[in-house]
């Protein structure tokens, strides 16, 4: 009996503190809908009013902006994006229940794209947001960061770190924008929709390059198993930890020679045998999720624009009637 007393009063505790962490989320967020306002509208009366700097202005606008931003998309994401979301998830599922890997639109497209925009995106953006920070808080102790600067080589060091981070993430975000314009996009083109468990799933990947390939492409086929997981921290919270775990894979190698170069686009042939015994493809609302992932990586850095990674259909063929 006092073994459960435990633990309903344990669960108390855990249903109080997600309570309160939930509060402090939305007042965080909101919070920070509340000061970007502040801002914009204090840049707006001061810049009006002819008392402040319009680069200063501006400086100012995009930090505020920029809190208003991430304050609505966190309200847009969690009571619109994802309901939406989920909700179509739920239709296409049913809808395609008999022939499931017709779910994922690529994958009935027979076109499997890999992209590095949305990376690209969010790089633009966090240094957007982290170059805003940096010039707000610039031109309010210009003064004081200059004494820093020009003091010991710990303060020197401790004031540069978060511009040197603005620096990295300038250079990463330029160069994966530069990747994707002078590349592009790798793409798979599914030639056995769906691939069946003890046949053979093929294929061939697409991807800009410079020249001809010089060294071999590695080609991965694996099957894991993602399974969310809840874990307590010291604090008594819990939080969901996904974990990948490996059920089968195999690897080849691709020489040059296997490989066809025209005008400036490189297609890697796909032709993989699949074993038999081993679960197929799950849907994202699956706990666990069983994914199949072709990888495909080149030795030479010099190719990296080959390097890619794509979801692929795996299913048990069914018997029909």
């Amino acid at each position: 009996m006092s073994g459960q007393n435990n633990n309903s009063g344990d669960s108390r505790k855990l249903a109080v503190l997600d309570i309160v962490y939930a509060i402090f989320v939305h007042v965080l967020f909101a919070t920070l809908i509340l000061v970007g306002g502040l801002v914009i509208n204090a840049m707006i009366h001061e810049w009006r009013f002819g008392g402040i700097h319009p680069g200063l202005a501006i400086v100012c606008g995009l930090f505020g902006l920029s809190l208003v931003l991430i304050g609505l998309g966190f309200y847009y994401l969690a009571y619109v994006g994802a309901p939406r979301f989920l909700s179509r998830l739920g239709r296409n599922r049913e809808k395609y229940r008999d022939r499931p890997w017709l779910v994922n639109r690529q994958w009935r497209a027979r076109r499997v794209i890999h992209s590095t925009k949305f990376t690209a995106a969010f790089m633009w953006f966090w240094c957007l947001l982290w170059w805003s920070v940096l010039s707000f808080f610039w031109s309010v102790n210009r003064d004081l960061i200059l004494a820093e600067l020009r003091g010991s080589w710990e303060q020197a060091i401790s004031v540069s770190i978060p511009i040197v981070a603005g620096v990295i993430g300038l250079v990463v975000a330029v160069s994966l924008t530069w990747q994707r314009y002078r590349f592009g996009d790798a793409v798979l083109i599914i030639e056995t929709l769906p691939g069946y468990l003890g046949e053979r799933f093929c294929g061939k990947v697409q991807a800009r390059v410079k020249s001809r390939l010089n060294e071999p492409v590695g080609v991965t086929l694996t099957c894991g198993s993602l399974t969310s997981h809840e874990n307590t921290k010291t604090d008594g919270r819990s939080e969901t930890v996904w974990v990948t775990d490996e059920l089968w894979s195999q690897s080849h190698d691709l020489h040059p020679t296997q490989t066809i170069f025209d005008k400036n686009i490189v297609t890697l042939p796909i032709d993989i045998k699949l074993p038999v015994d081993f679960p197929e493809s799950g849907h994202i609302l699956d706990d666990p999720q069983i994914v199949w992932r072709l990888t495909v990586n080149p030795e030479s850095v010099l190719d990296r624009s080959v390097q890619s990674e794509f979801e692929v259909p795996i299913f048990y063929r069914k018997n029909e009637a």
